[in-house]
């Protein structure tokens, strides 16, 4: 699995942004006026230069990933220049998804490469999501992010999701989202409302990343010698070319 730019519980929103920490409703707020600050750092690169990723470690990362993002407006310049250079920073980092807090900025939206809708694998922008429905059914899968340098956890989360968003071109979207898709959206749904993996997370200490990228080598080793192994042996009945069999 790829490092996430990342638990079935029901929730249901009416005419809201969804509060993860509580799983109740909260009103969605009207798109406020970008702030200077903002302008100044997004604006401050190129569309296609990477800005710089968000981590726990230290005080000023903290205050940013634990904040409840503000609604975004779609069509601004400045957020159409944040799209662009946050699919930089997170193709520069290798991830599969990153929300607009991770680069500093506290706004609703995410970007999700879609590993289930078409070849190429594209990443896609999604304004102000939220999720209206978890499956009760779960899937317990490991997970990292490019803002928790420690290490990788494993999660429990739905195994299929409903979600809400606004499109690029400021129309209202809705559509259903199952296995690890869904997971990298509920991952990064969870950062505009201030909620890191880590807090979802099974007990125990996390896995330093050297250490859980050698046991998934070992892990797709394995599953590669099993394939070989199962392509390699005769269909039941066959005979084998060469070997004889005597009673």
């Amino acid at each position: 699995m790829k490092k996430l730019l990342l638990i079935g519980i029901a929730a249901t929103t009416v005419g809201g942004c969804i509060a993860a920490k509580t799983h109740t409703t909260m009103p969605c707020a009207t798109p406020r006026a970008t702030r200077p600050s903002e302008r100044l750092l997004v604006m401050g690169g190129e569309a296609d230069s990477p800005m710089q990723v968000v981590e726990n470690d230290n005080q000023a990362g903290q205050e940013m990933l634990r904040t409840t993002a503000a609604a975004a407006e779609p069509r601004s310049p400045v957020t159409t220049r944040l799209v662009s250079r946050m699919l930089a920073s997170v193709e520069a980092e290798g991830g599969v998804g990153i929300a607009a807090p991770q680069v500093g900025i506290s706004r609703r939206v995410i970007l999700v490469k879609r590993l289930d809708v078409e070849p190429g694998q594209p990443f896609r922008v999604y304004f102000n999501p939220r999720i209206t429905r978890f499956s009760d059914e779960t899937l317990i899968d490991w997970e990292g992010c490019l803002s928790i340098p420690a290490g990788f956890g494993k999660v429990e989360r739905a195994a299929s999701i409903d979600i809400e968003y606004t499109t690029p071109a400021g129309e209202p979207a809705s559509e259903t989202v199952e296995g690890f898709t869904a997971r990298i959206f509920q991952h990064e749904i969870d950062h505009l409302d201030g909620i890191l993996f880590i807090d979802r997370k099974e007990p125990g200490p996390l896995m330093p990343e050297a250490e859980y990228r050698e046991m998934r080598k070992r892990e797709k080793e394995k599953e590669k010698k099993k394939k070989q192994e199962a392509e390699g042996a005769p269909e039941a009945g066959a005979v084998t070319q060469g070997t004889s069999s005597s009673s």
